[in-house]
């Protein structure tokens, strides 16, 4: 026995028979829907509500109905802002499916609209599709409400699908992104609204985004699962090949705030600014928590934590605030968390790992770093940071690099490999302990190439402060440290890449936790290059002025230390027999520094100025001119 009202079955019997006689007369006549009168008809319609929204619209020749209800044409075009180049954005074939209980009704609804074959030319930087957005967001503030927004709605949005979307940019030539296909769709409740997106992208992977509008306001939540890494990430631009890997997350943000999740693993980076050969596996994960009030327009980042390698070895934990009430300002705090050098070599990947001795060094040490002040001027950023190596310092001095404290043998890495062998000791001559080597060259060096050797822990934190708040547009003299510079030369090759820096700075942790500060710079003076084939003061002394490095004078102390940062460029000066008179200059300089440090008296400045500068067997020799003399501004600062 039936539960429907007799009624109801009558009325539903009857609009299928409705139903039955419409396909019928589609079935008998329906050549005439694919003519010329109905594309102008449809395209009467779909043209002008599609240049209202998007601005100029090309529409093809490709026009057809079917039989069940669909209406395809194409292709579809918006163009860019260039006339000769591509449409920013360019439709193979749109395919629409009609509401066929609608269309009973008289009212025309789509349930379904295919996008098919869509190409997206981004352009240089993205120049393109900013664009277009640009020309939509204009057009969406200058519309007026047409009598068609007065018509009924429809009781639920058709659901778009995206079948072989591509994304071309420009990026040290053409790259293109794709094929991604994705659906989107909106249900609606009482009270709230949905949508919901879902993309299969290109390689693998899947993404799905649901955004819900209700009383409580706008939420939403972003899950991306098995997504590839490299080609992602390469459409950023930057200057880096990225290949392979997999990214995992999910971000949920809602009226009050945000909290997100996300793991990278297996991500393999090479360019030659960065190492020699690539780079990776990379792994690392971030999660944190922010909340903003809008009203009082200030944000705060709860928590944030980065960890690096596959077991999260390495952890940063960030904190941070901002507010744009009156004059915008910020802070932000980032803390290493006690980390060992087995942990930091088993994070790292092996291109960035200096060998695997120091892996021996027990102990942990941490560091943090605060960076505070208003958004719009650098200058007046405050910078603090802090590198804690105590308890590095108490288990190191018997680790892996205590021999640094014992007479050693060393070879210098020269452009064509190894150089000759020096032994770092007192059966050397030209060896000199540093309670030999004259005050005044041991201030001299570390005032123009490590003021603050003495009291950091292998990095100048206040260096670096100037280097980040300078404009972009200054050339900022950068440096490595004095241990920085050592470690380079003990154990490192001359490449010029991230990669080595990476190992520089673990070597001077190192350095810094295993060797006392005194014999770091007693090494130093000992083994640095002055000149073509010449290392350290004893020998640098007598092939510049035929002296024991004991009896150097002031204004020789000075010179010596400016010829550091390049040594084979300067010894020009010798073979010449004196200096340019910029050069001068640039020693003069120098000694003005020893003396306002108090490194000198009166009396030694003053005869340190007037006295000559004599090299060996150049006696009376011309200074060479200033146009063949290398410019090098030796005070403030360091190269």
């Amino acid at each position: 026995m039936s539960l429907l009202p007799r009624p109801f079955k009558r009325g539903r019997v009857l609009l299928l028979l409705i139903a039955l006689l419409l396909a019928a007369s589609v079935g008998a006549g329906g050549i005439w829907l694919r003519g010329e009168a109905a594309r102008t008809r449809v395209l009467a319609r779909v043209r002008p509500a599609l240049e209202s929204r998007l601005g100029p619209v090309h529409i093809g020749d490709d026009f057809h109905i079917g039989w069940t209800g669909t209406v395809t044409l194409g292709p579809v075009e918006l163009p860019g802002t260039r006339p000769e180049g591509p449409p920013v954005v360019r439709v193979s074939r749109v395919t629409v499916h009609l509401r066929r209980w609608a269309l009973l009704s008289g009212h025309v609804e789509a349930s379904r609209v295919v996008l098919a074959g869509v190409q997206v030319e981004a352009g240089p930087q993205g120049h393109e599709v900013r664009a277009l957005v640009e020309r939509v967001r204009e057009l969406r503030q200058n519309r007026r409400p047409s009598p068609a927004s007065e018509e009924r709605a429809p009781r639920e949005l058709p659901e778009l699908e995206l079948k072989d979307v591509r994304l071309a940019f420009e990026h040290q030539g053409r790259v293109e992104w794709g094929p991604l296909s994705a659906r989107v769709r909106r249900t609606g409740a009482e009270g709230a609204t949905r949508w919901e997106a879902t993309a299969e992208l290109p390689g693998g992977g899947s993404a799905v985004l649901s955004v819900q509008q209700g009383e409580p306001g706008l939420s939403g939540t972003l899950q991306g699962r098995g997504i590839p890494a490299g080609p992602l990430l390469s459409l950023a631009e930057l200057p880096l090949r990225m290949e392979g890997g997999t990214l995992e997350g999910e971000v949920r943000v809602d009226a009050t705030g945000t909290t997100f999740s996300g793991a990278m693993t297996g991500l393999t980076v090479s360019s030659p600014q960065l190492a020699p050969e690539p780079v990776g596996p990379l792994s690392l994960s971030t999660e944190g928590r922010a909340r903003w009030d809008l009203k009082r327009r200030h944000v705060e980042l709860e928590s944030l934590r980065v960890t690096v390698g596959e077991r999260r070895e390495a952890r940063v934990e960030v904190r941070g605030e901002a507010t744009w009430s009156g004059e915008p300002h910020f802070s932000v705090q980032a803390e290493l968390q006690p980390l060992s050098f087995e942990q930091a070599m088993a994070a790292l990947p092996a291109t960035l790992v200096p060998g695997t001795e120091l892996a021996r060094l027990e102990g942990q040490f941490q560091a943090s770093l605060a960076l505070s002040g208003p958004m719009r001027q650098r200058r007046d950023w405050e910078v603090k940071a802090k590198l804690d190596l105590s308890e590095l310092k108490h288990s190191a001095r018997k680790g892996p690099l205590s021999w640094l404290r014992e007479p050693f043998d060393y070879q210098p890495l020269t452009a064509e490999g190894r150089g000759r062998a020096l032994h770092i000791g007192p059966s050397n001559s030209d060896y000199l302990p540093l309670a030999e080597i004259p005050r005044v060259l041991v201030r001299a060096v570390l005032r123009s190439e490590d003021a603050a050797f003495w009291t950091h822990r292998g990095f100048d934190f206040d260096s670096l402060r100037d280097i980040l708040l300078a404009p972009a547009d200054d050339k900022v003299r950068g440096g490595s440290t004095l241990t920085q510079q050592l470690a380079k030369n003990l154990f490192l090759s001359r490449e010029k890449t991230y990669a080595r820096k990476v190992k520089e700075a673990l070597l001077t942790l190192g350095l810094e936790a295993s060797v006392p500060k005194e014999r770091l710079l007693e090494v130093y003076l000992n083994i640095i290059e002055w000149g073509p084939g010449l290392y350290g003061i004893g020998e640098a002394a007598r092939h510049y002025f035929g002296k024991d490095a004991r009896e150097l004078s002031i204004r020789e102390a000075a010179f010596l230390a400016t010829i550091i940062p390049n040594p084979v460029r300067y010894h020009v000066y010798c073979s010449r027999g004196a200096l340019s008179d910029i050069w001068t200059k640039h020693v003069n300089e120098l000694l003005a520094v020893l003396y306002e440090g108090g490194d000198l008296t009166e009396t030694e400045y003053q005869e340190a100025l007037a006295a000559p500068l004599v090299f060996t067997g150049h006696p009376g020799a011309q200074p060479p001119s200033d146009e063949e003399t290398p410019i090098r501004s030796i005070v403030p600062g360091r190269d």
